[in-house]
């Protein structure tokens, strides 16, 4: 008679990791028209934009310290 169908719980796991993957997306690519309209050097735009992608580089060393001063709630 009902023919619902139970979603596991581990369909949200890909539509997360998406939705992580968005600012970084949207941080590369403006940055990149950014200073190609500004006329900046290839070399000196890897650089610069390398350099915005620093707190996604980073983020896997400093998080266990913010998880041991604050508290999860």
């Amino acid at each position: 008679m009902n023919s619902l169908q139970r979603v596991s719980p581990w369909a949200w796991v890909p539509t997360l990791y998406f939705a992580q993957g968005i600012p970084y997306f949207i941080v590369n690519n403006i940055s990149v028209l950014m200073f190609a309209k500004m006329g900046v050097p290839n070399g000196e735009m890897a650089l610069f934009t390398s350099l915005l992608y620093l707190p996604w580089i980073i983020k896997p060393f400093w998080s266990p310290f913010v998880d041991i001063i604050k508290t999860k709630r």
